[in-house]
């Protein structure tokens, strides 16, 4: 039996830029008490059906005995979706028990601004290892390389209020392949202007396996958008080596809008041993963060769709 339980913390948090020429980390504190509750809402839905009869070892034999999903529509529903909510004084923060668990998205609540992009319509479309993936939130993946095949369906879910006045929601299931069991904590301190994410990931088995655990965060992408990803060289999806943050035709890749050029970009970035990154919005004064220790979380990738597109395509990374 092995247990990975290095508990990553993935924390989200607010920047503000002051009269220094340097960003300031904002985190308050306050005595109010942290709340969780459950809700279903309706939203705009792009379905998926139509299972695979053929079994998936013809097709991909890494991930039976799952099956593919086959079917996606085009014309949207109003559906239900279970939503949990975890709340104190200054965040909000959202979980999806019923699309692989994922955090929906999180909301500063002095501002109203979202740190993590909210996608209100589920269009479901051919991505995950199975099939449907939707965009938006932080999306939980272990297993085989790619989106995990539990990312668009329900996973089990608990929600908990702690003796310190804190509140959690704990997602997870089993990875069928593997026979592994994966657990995320969705910490939120009732004090705290950030939320916590905390991994325990199982092997039952005798056996050693290979695998591994990626998350995917969410921000809304726009003209303003500056990232920090601190690093000197990234790596794309063939293994080609670049320059980073200022690539070789001088375009600064950390400004969303420089890169406004070819297909969707992938950028691993490397180089720098830091435990952070994040993105500000210059004409609003906002912006996000993550923090994870690097001996525990040491890769980051920058990706985003349709750079090129016009800003009203509703692009995010």
């Amino acid at each position: 039996m092995r247990f990975f339980d290095k508990n990553f913390l993935l924390i989200a948090f607010v920047l503000t830029l002051s009269q220094m020429p340097a960003f300031q980390l904002m985190v308050v504190y306050g005595q109010g008490q942290a709340s969780i509750s459950e809700f279903n809402q309706s939203f705009k839905t792009y379905t998926f059906d139509d299972p695979d009869p053929v079994p998936i070892l013809v097709s991909n034999p890494k991930i039976y005995p799952y099956f593919k999903y086959e079917g996606y529509q085009h014309e949207s529903v109003m559906k239900e979706w279970k939503v949990v909510k975890l709340e104190n004084d200054y965040i909000e923060v959202y979980v999806l028990p019923e699309v692989g668990g994922k955090v929906w998205g999180a909301i500063e609540k002095s501002t109203g601004e979202e740190f993590i992009y909210r996608n209100e319509v589920m269009k479901f479309r051919n991505i995950s290892m199975r099939g449907p993936w939707t965009s938006g939130g932080i999306e939980f993946n272990f297993g085989i390389i790619g989106h995990h095949p539990s990312t668009a369906t329900p996973v089990d879910y608990n929600t908990q209020t702690n003796e310190d006045g804190s509140v959690s929601c704990t997602v997870g299931t089993i990875d069928l392949p593997s026979h592994t069991q994966w657990r995320v904590e969705i910490y939120l301190a009732s004090d705290k202007a950030y939320f916590e994410t905390r991994v325990l990931w199982y092997n039952p088995t005798h056996q050693t396996q290979s695998y591994y655990n990626w998350m995917t965060g969410a921000a809304v992408a726009s003209e303003d958008l500056e990232l920090f990803c601190p690093g000197t060289t990234y790596v794309g999806h063939p293994g080609d080596a670049h320059s980073w943050p200022v690539d070789e035709a001088g375009r600064n890749l950390n400004r969303y809008k420089e890169n406004n050029f070819g297909p969707s970009k992938s950028y691993h970035v490397v180089g720098e041993y830091n435990d952070f990154f994040g993105g500000y919005y210059h004409n609003r004064n906002f912006g996000f963060g993550h923090w994870s220790p690097y001996d525990e979380m040491r890769g980051k990738n920058y990706g985003c769709g349709h750079c090129h597109a016009p800003v009203a395509s509703g692009k995010i990374y």
